[in-house]
């Protein structure tokens, strides 16, 4: 910092006693950074060159104080009461809980959190009130063209976010956020139904054709036609999500045992060409980390795509992107919508569909309900529920009636009934 006058920091003080000569740490700089003497009383008898030393001296003192409180200053944003600064101290700092979830999980908070930065980043924490986030939920919502559908999922998540920033915000003693969190708590906005959608198996089949066929007439690569025909055959056949067939890229930590490594990135995955022994497949799903066994030989729509594959091919990852690597999630998604429309299937239709399109398969083939719900490893029955669309719901309602009706007619029919 460089110094403006051989006797910095002086001022001077003129009372009914005379002049008094004072070095003042604010002559130096507006930010002292908590620096304990800011006001130094100097001898009121001292001469120019005296008073120049002095000065001299306690401002390198300043200094001093300065560089060392800049190399220990927090390595993270300060809050400066705007949403944004609070946002990005709820993803920097190093004791925030966005640490402690998964990368899938943060990329997802990201993205909700970098639309509260972009709308409302500039606003004071202290000066939202609860209209305010109501006017923003709707914001949030609105289409992304004009007639288009709402993005109530979107709005949602954002208000979520904003919660969680603002509860982040209290625990580090702001109270203007514990103000606000507060207030929003018996707040509740539409989140947006279940979906209702699912892939059926003759869209499963139709995907699988229409990939292999691309593959062969070249009109996309030949082993992202396999590769892609596999890995929506994997997701319908054996129930699993889609994390758990294409794995993930995270970045890189050293030493990963299995882990596939490219660049500053590392890919993990369990659905490997050598975690295949005896054509049996063994995972922990990444959701609820349940274990669950395959025998793949038992899968019709799988099985041969992964038997048709020559030796040569069966390293790695099955599921394959550019350059033999393990496939990235979007490029995932964008080539399966390619193929998808390609094969006629409509753009409500998601790869993630598959999964209630083998559930509700498994129900109208009559497959017992707790086998299902295992097969979808979940804890809770009334989530497997969700999984079952409504035709084979009605289906069961409808078995309802017809027993009953059957119950009435023998019943009816026994002798001395009225």
């Amino acid at each position: 910092m460089p110094l403006r006058s051989d006797r910095p920091g002086l001022k001077w003080s003129t009372r009914a006693g005379g002049r008094q000569p004072y070095w003042v740490a604010s002559q130096i700089t507006r930010d002292s950074k908590g620096y304990p003497d800011r006001t130094i009383r100097l001898p009121s008898d001292a001469d120019d060159e005296t008073l120049a030393e002095l000065c001299r001296d306690h401002t390198a003192r300043l200094l001093t104080w300065l560089a060392t409180e800049e190399r220990l200053a927090e390595p993270f944003p300060r809050y400066d009461g705007t949403i944004l600064s609070l946002s990005r101290l709820y993803q920097e700092h190093p004791d925030s809980p966005f640490h402690d979830v998964k990368h899938n999980t943060r990329k997802t908070y990201t993205d909700s959190l970098k639309v509260i930065e972009t709308t409302i980043g500039l606003r004071a924490v202290r000066r939202v009130t609860v209209v305010d986030v109501r006017g923003y939920y709707k914001r949030w919502r609105e289409p992304r063209v004009e007639g288009g559908t709402p993005r109530i999922k979107r709005a949602h998540d954002a208000v979520s976010n904003l919660r969680m920033i603002l509860r982040f915000g209290f625990a580090l003693g702001h109270k203007d956020c514990g103000d606000l969190y507060e207030r929003l708590a018996m707040l509740r906005f539409e989140r947006g139904g279940a979906r209702e959608q699912e892939m059926t198996f003759a869209q499963a089949t139709a995907f699988v054709r229409k990939a292999l066929e691309m593959g062969s007439t070249a009109a996309i690569p030949a082993e992202r036609a396999k590769s892609m025909a596999i890995g929506v055959a994997a997701q319908f056949d054996l129930l699993l999500r889609q994390k758990d067939i294409i794995g993930e890229w995270t970045p890189a930590v050293p030493e990963i045992p299995s882990a596939i490594y490219a660049g500053g990135e590392m890919w993990q995955g369990r659905f490997r060409w050598d975690n295949l022994p005896g054509w049996r497949l063994r995972v922990r799903t990444s959701k609820t980390r349940s274990v669950i066994e395959f025998d793949l030989t038992r899968y019709s729509l799988l099985f041969p795509l992964l038997d048709s594959l020559p030796h040569a091919e069966r390293t790695g990852a099955i599921v394959k992107g550019e350059h033999g690597l393990p496939i990235r999630e979007r490029s995932y998604r964008k080539w399966f919508r390619q193929i998808a429309r390609a094969a006629g299937i409509p753009d409500s239709v998601w790869n993630m569909d598959s999964r209630a399109g083998g559930a509700t398969e498994a129900d109208e083939a009559g497959a017992d309900f707790k086998a299902i719900q295992d097969a979808l490893t979940h804890s809770e029955g009334r989530t497997t529920m969700r999984y079952i669309r409504e035709r084979a719901a009605g289906r069961r309602v409808a078995s309802v009636a017809d027993a009953r009706s059957r119950k009435r007619a023998d019943d009816s029919s026994e002798p001395g009934t009225a």
